[in-house]
């Protein structure tokens, strides 16, 4: 019966593991049903104000501006990139880890610095001495939108006092409940329509004061639609990983009781054998 019991201590560990991982399930689909519903009406302004800028840039194509210009040469780099806090979701932080190293060797020439949204992408960059110029964790819901602000505002910043001469995005853009795109995207320079668009657009009061807020307000509204993207997209990741994990383990349990069921239909067997073979020697 030795084996009996080794096999039912291990069903008692897979039951314990099967009800963690269903409760992670069940918290991560409610969170992924949040912030896909979060993403999805919010799609629809960052899409208007984008198009907006790309219909501007094009007749302003000949107005200076910084965040529109780009350096004559390029040496530093910014790349912001956006993990989770916690694990339990699949290959969602490797991937996006991977990517980053591929934009690395990419630009091994510059210098490369990040900014890291998520304990995942910050714990990364601390264990390679990587150049980590801000770290951002623990951002719950209500404060997502402040922090995209405070973010665009510094990159901005970083921007113009030449510490940064191009700025990226590493983000996961949420697709549906069960795939998502891993994009690599530049933030700064702003790039230019290169034809133009159907709206006539008049300047009031003139074109840099236009300029002068509406690009703060593009770089934020496109940092917090990354992060509401990223967000779902790591519940909907996470979600998906407990599933396959409640599916492995409930196919576990199924092979250890039919398991356990034969080694103790043996052990009764064994026994009622020796008992007939006992039974037999005493007449």
């Amino acid at each position: 019966m030795a084996g009996s019991k080794e096999i039912k201590n291990r069903i008692k560990s897979v039951q314990s593991t099967h009800q963690i991982t269903k409760a992670m399930e069940v918290v991560s689909t409610t969170k992924f049903r949040k912030f896909s519903t979060r993403v999805l009406n919010s799609r629809a302004y960052s899409e208007g104000i984008t198009n907006i800028l790309t219909n501007i840039s094009y007749d302003v194509k000949y107005e200076r501006h910084p965040l529109f210009d780009g350096r004559k040469e390029v040496k530093k780099i910014g790349v912001i990139i956006m993990t989770s806090d916690r694990g339990l979701c699949g290959s969602f932080n490797s991937n996006t880890i991977k990517k980053f190293e591929e934009l690395k060797k990419k630009n091994k020439e510059k210098q490369v610095s990040v900014i890291a949204i998520g304990r995942k992408s910050r714990d990364y960059c601390v264990k390679r001495n990587y150049d980590l110029k801000a770290e951002y964790t623990q951002i719950i819901p209500e404060i997502i939108y402040d922090k995209a602000k405070e973010i665009s505002e510094n990159i901005v910043e970083y921007y113009l006092s030449e510490i940064f001469d191009e700025v990226y995005i590493i983000y996961n853009k949420f697709v549906s409940a069960l795939s998502s795109d891993l994009l690599v995207k530049k933030l700064i320079p702003i790039q230019r329509a290169e034809s133009k668009g159907t709206t006539e657009y008049i300047f009031e009061p003139n074109i840099e004061d236009v300029l002068m807020n509406l690009l703060p307000k593009y770089l934020n509204i496109e940092l917090y639609q990354a992060m509401l993207e990223n967000t779902a997209s790591e519940h909907s990741a996470r979600k998906n990983a407990m599933k396959n994990a409640n599916d492995n383990a409930e196919d576990m349990l199924k092979g250890l009781n039919l398991q356990y069921n034969r080694e103790r239909q043996a052990a009764i067997t064994q026994e009622i054998t020796e008992i007939v073979g006992g039974a037999a020697a005493l007449k």
